[in-house]
């Protein structure tokens, strides 16, 4: 009797060791967690957009910058950014001698009449600091200013563009382009892009 407990307790024992080691395997496995199949071709991580917040930024900010960028010239003038990264504009000498300069806003298009009267500009033919100046006045199209320069224009011609830009305070002192014109203006040709305006003032 006392030989069939021990051998009961023994086979009891026995088993409830497999059972705890079958218990402890199970449970060590149902805590692995899967492992992530690796991204890979163009939207893996090394090569996937990030969204907004990735170095190409989103679209909205792409499609705006490259707007800003567009520095082309529209009518075969000479092409400028002002220096307040706010408007744009380009001169064109037409015949027989009208200085022509469009407006621009920050996406480079054309601003409105109202805005164009917030401008003012003066022109000398020149650069001498006694040279006449010539008020600009609205041109013919709503985004243009104009000045007439007299028929006896000579080639080359320098001229000195003084222009108070919408915004700009009235104290405020105007910013200076200078254009060269070889021949009049050929408003379907490429144009040039120039680089910023000089410094506000520095021929007053």
């Amino acid at each position: 009797m006392k030989r069939e407990t021990c051998d009961f307790r023994s086979a009891f024992f026995l088993i409830f060791a497999i059972l705890l080691i079958v218990f402890e395997t199970m449970s060590g496995l149902a805590g692995v967690a899967p492992k992530p199949l690796e991204p890979s071709g163009p939207n893996s991580a090394a090569g996937a957009t990030q969204g907004p917040s990735s170095a190409q930024g989103s679209p909205e900010e792409s499609t705006d910058s490259k707007a800003h960028m567009d520095h082309k010239p529209k009518h075969g003038g000479t092409f400028f950014m002002a220096l307040d990264n706010k408007h744009h504009l380009e001169g064109v000498l037409l015949p027989p001698g009208t200085f022509r300069v469009y407006l621009y806003d920050d996406h480079t298009k054309p601003l409105k009449a109202d805005q164009v009267r917030e401008a003012s500009a003066t022109v000398q033919i020149g650069d001498s600091d006694d040279a006449p100046k010539i008020a600009l006045a609205p041109g013919k199209k709503k985004e243009t200013m104009e000045a007439t320069l007299g028929a006896d224009v000579k080639f080359p011609v320098a001229l000195t563009l003084l222009l108070h830009l919408p915004g700009m305070a009235p104290d405020e002192k105007p910013e200076l382009f200078n254009f060269t014109f070889r021949k009049f203006t050929d408003e379907n040709g490429p144009g040039t892009s120039a680089p910023m305006g000089k410094m506000p003032g520095m021929k007053m």
